[in-house]
């Protein structure tokens, strides 16, 4: 996938290399002073004692070091202190810190981690510190605190324990005639290594796959993973798999998200419960009415339903005007990841203006009005 993505930029760059909009943050002299201050920012926290008057100075610092996939020099030695710390702290300091472990350090501290495990009282931090040593090859299943066992996110970190054995889809299941039919569908396909970008296809509603005037089905580059590589169900975790209800189109004040149009979209229980479900109220039952009887079985299909039941929000498709140079050597490279939205490359030269963008190519269709998409599926499939 990494090679036809590629191979997609250099020829899209080729074709829209004319006429292309111009954004001063993505300008070569400008990301690069960015990039200084934001490094600066992290060496300077860094140095500074980890108390009640810093947290929100460290807490910055994290997400600088997540976004960068910066290591500053001697910030390890740190590390083991500031875990012993943790307890004392906050749930939102945890969680950040903890964002940033996993991020960036796997594979480390799972022995000190063990240690203080008990000591924590928010459960969704007690679920990231089992998933990083998960990650890194430790599990606990058999002395986890029993009133986390009692918490909503013990079954899903039990659920992504076991996901390699889910049985995954193939593409054409998702033309079947059950699944929203009469309806187009925008269809996000991954990898169950979301390392490895996906792609966009759009279902139309003959149940058919989208073509070029060559008869050539349309594959839109799309990365799902998030920064920290985190699970679906954690905050600024991977894209969850499963329907997504599309709102509208939206232009984001966001400078690292960009000027290109973003699509909006809902999660179950985002916002007003109608919104998603509208009358309805039995809400898994109608969920997977929606997902028709032929992809009820593959029960990955139902993680943005949990994901919006434990309050994940704010999920879109997105442009990126991040500085791809950060995820050099990464396998998503150029793709930039967001904090869990499905986010198109796009390509920016020295001057700021967009020469490529997968984002446009795809979103274009909507604002033309040749579709009318009323919900985006993510899924992960055998067939990428």
């Amino acid at each position: 996938m990494k090679g036809f993505a590629i191979a997609v930029i250099i020829m899209m760059v080729v074709l829209q290399a004319q006429s292309q909009p111009r954004f001063f943050f993505t300008a070569k002299q400008y990301r690069d002073s960015v990039s200084q201050q934001l490094k600066q920012q992290v060496d300077r926290t860094i140095a500074l004692p980890l108390h009640d008057s810093t947290y929100q100075h460290w807490m910055g610092a994290y997400w600088a070091m997540e976004l960068m996939l910066y290591q500053p020099s001697g910030y390890e030695q740190l590390i083991p202190v500031q875990i012993a710390m943790l307890p004392k702290t906050g749930p939102g300091f945890q969680r950040a810190f903890m964002e940033m472990l996993y991020t960036l350090y796997l594979n480390r501290y799972s022995a000190e981690l063990k240690v203080i495990l008990p000591q924590l009282k928010s459960d969704k931090v007690k679920a990231m510190v089992l998933e990083y040593l998960s990650a890194s090859g430790t599990t606990l299943h058999h002395s986890v605190d029993p009133a986390f066992t009692r918490s909503s996110y013990y079954p899903l970190y039990q659920y992504q324990c076991n996901k390699k054995e889910q049985a995954l889809p193939s593409r054409n299941d998702f033309l079947h005639s059950s699944f929203l039919p009469g309806q187009t569908v925008l269809c996000s396909f991954q990898s169950t290594d979301r390392n490895k970008p996906g792609y966009l296809m759009i279902r139309l509603a003959d149940g058919t796959w989208m073509k070029n005037e060559l008869g050539e089905e349309l594959r839109f580059p799309q990365l799902a993973r998030s920064i920290s590589n985190l699970p679906f169900y954690l905050t600024n975790g991977n894209t969850p798999q499963g329907l997504h209800k599309i709102t509208g189109v939206d232009t984001s004040d966001n400078n690292w998200i960009g000027p290109t149009t973003n699509l909006q979209m809902i999660l179950p229980f985002e916002n007003n419960v109608s919104d998603f479900f509208g009358t309805d109220t039995a809400y898994e039952k109608y969920y997977n009415k929606l997902l028709g009887h032929h992809l009820q079985r593959f029960i990955g299909l139902k993680e943005s339903y949990w994901a919006g039941k434990m309050g994940r929000t704010e999920i879109i498709a997105h442009g990126t005007t991040i500085d791809p140079a950060f995820y050099q050597g990464q396998t998503y490279f150029p793709h930039t990841p967001s904090l869990g939205c499905l986010c198109s490359p796009e390509l920016w030269n020295e001057n700021g203006e967009r020469i490529y963008s997968a984002q446009a190519a795809w979103i274009s269709y909507i604002l033309t009005g040749q579709i009318r998409p009323q919900w985006l599926i993510v899924a992960e499939v055998i067939d990428l």
